[in-house]
């Protein structure tokens, strides 16, 4: 039997002034090289699976994966 405190609404907490400033680290699956991808970007094509990076490279995702052959020197700048 659940209690009444599941039923409870949480509010939604962040830090103001961050959201969709950080980049995120997204590995691409047909290079295996992790490029930095806005979080805006991130939300607006999650459903498609392929996002654009910050040096302009279409990155399908790879889910699990170490970047095998490093970090993109144009998305460090």
């Amino acid at each position: 039997m659940a209690g009444r405190h599941s039923k409870r609404a949480g509010a939604q907490v962040g830090i103001p002034g961050q959201r969709g400033m950080r980049p995120v680290g997204v590995i691409d699956a047909r290079t295996r090289v992790e490029h930095l991808v806005s979080e805006r970007s991130v939300a607006a094509h999650r459903q498609a699976g392929c996002y654009v990076a910050h040096c302009g490279a279409v990155v399908l995702a790879a889910s699990l994966t170490e970047p095998g052959l490093g970090r993109c020197p144009e998305c460090v700048r």
